[in-house]
């Protein structure tokens, strides 16, 4: 997902103008509401100082920064700019310099250590991270969430910062050959100082734990008096695999008798709609819809996302004028009372605030249908944005997502 800049790293006021105005036509003309969480005025006046500070030739990770917190405040949670990977970086990486000796991921306002790179570091997986080089763990993820959209806090944020902290630490800081970290360990404080690894030598450790076997997409567990079941769902958008996993797991279930089943859907930041229609159908429901309504902004580009994909809207929209948002009614999913083999136990699902789009409508759904309880809060309010398309800035390059859909659960 990461782009690579092949040409020099200073882009001209001009430059900066062109991609920032073409940015800025993209999402005036795909996004099918910019105003839901800000002003019109609020969007032109951020427009303008933007503009405004396009005076001096600047890096291309520079313009990112500048940038890509003007996306942010759409607060759309698919909605995105990548960070690039630029020249400088990439140099930095082929000279074998110096980077963090620790791996690190974040938890709200904090990092926590996943695992140091060297032995003997004195800092052991799991200790908190308050500071790095005499600024505060807050003051730098402040930075880094500011440059990501969600339609409600931080949560989902953190798995685009998890993916991208070590290319944007050098963006913001230029660290490398020294780390002074504020390290907490139950109720003990301490500053620890490290210096700064070899790429070659962190990379080494990366892979050889990256290739340790991942968790699965989906996964189940039963206590040991076989009257509870857990489910794990970790995404809702592999649909053949979650059909798999649940006609023999709920079989299982319901030869066994089971009462009680959980279904874990923490950090599950979502997929399609088919995946949780697929999940509610193993339970008794009526007549539903996730969504009350949809609407979908009419443009070249929503026209040839649904030619293929979806048929039946394409010819509803084709001939309509670019600019309008098309509404998209209920399909109701039929009732399933009258089926057999059905799970009639106890459900409960567990969310936080990183369960997202999809997996968030899931929750919703189930506790409305009266098929489940809920426990915990979601990272997903009840009208959010989907359905993205992929562009790439002209001069510099840079990669960025525009939803094009806005869902009412």
């Amino acid at each position: 997902m990461f782009c690579s800049v092949s040409f020099g790293q200073k882009l001209s006021p001009a430059q900066q103008m062109a991609d920032f105005d073409t940015l800025c036509t993209k999402l005036e003309y795909v996004h099918p509401d910019l105003y839901l969480y800000q002003s019109r005025e609020e969007y032109e006046n951020n427009k303008i100082k933007i503009k405004s500070s396009m005076t001096d030739s600047i890096s291309i990770s520079d313009f990112y920064l500048k940038i890509a917190p003007f996306m942010a405040n759409i607060k759309d949670g698919h909605s995105m700019m990548l960070p690039p990977i630029t020249n400088d970086l990439i140099a930095i990486a082929k000279k074998d310099g110096k980077t963090m000796p620790l791996r690190i991921k974040v938890s709200g306002d904090f990092f926590i250590v996943d695992y140091p790179v060297i032995d003997n570091s004195m800092v052991c997986e799991g200790d908190t991270i308050l500071g790095i080089n005499g600024i505060h763990s807050k003051d730098i993820l402040g930075r880094m969430y500011s440059l990501w959209g969600s339609e409600k806090g931080n949560g989902i944020k953190e798995g685009s910062v998890n993916a991208y902290w070590s290319p944007l630490l050098w963006y913001m800081y230029r660290w490398g050959e020294s780390y002074e970290f504020t390290i907490k360990r139950g109720d003990k404080m301490e500053e620890i100082r490290l210096e700064g690894v070899p790429q070659s030598v962190a990379i080494k450790v990366i892979k050889e734990r990256q290739s340790q076997k991942k968790p699965e997409s989906f996964s189940c567990c039963f206590s040991s008096d076989f009257t509870k079941a857990t489910l794990t769902i970790r995404n809702v958008f592999q649909e053949t695999e979650l059909k798999v996993f649940c006609d023999s797991v709920f079989k299982e279930i319901n030869r066994r008798k089971i009462k009680d089943i959980i279904i874990d859907l923490r950090n599950n930041t979502g997929g399609s709609s088919k995946c949780v229609d697929r999940l509610i159908s193993y339970f008794p429901h009526p007549d539903y819809s996730l969504y009350s309504k949809s609407q979908l902004k009419v443009s070249a580009y929503s026209k040839a996302y649904n030619k293929d994909r979806h048929p039946e809207i394409y010819s509803q929209i084709c001939n309509l004028p670019d600019g309008g948002l098309f509404v998209i009614e209920a399909t109701p999913v039929k009732s399933n009372l009258k089926e057999a083999n059905l799970y009639h136990g106890k459900t409960t699902i567990l969310v936080n605030n990183k369960t997202y789009s999809g997996a968030s409508t899931l929750a919703h759904t189930m506790k409305r249908l009266g098929i489940a309880r809920v426990k915990g809060e979601t990272g997903c309010p009840d009208v959010y944005f989907g359905n993205y398309l992929h562009f790439t800035l002209p001069n510099s390059k840079i990669d960025y997502y525009i939803s094009f859909s806005k869902f009412y659960e």
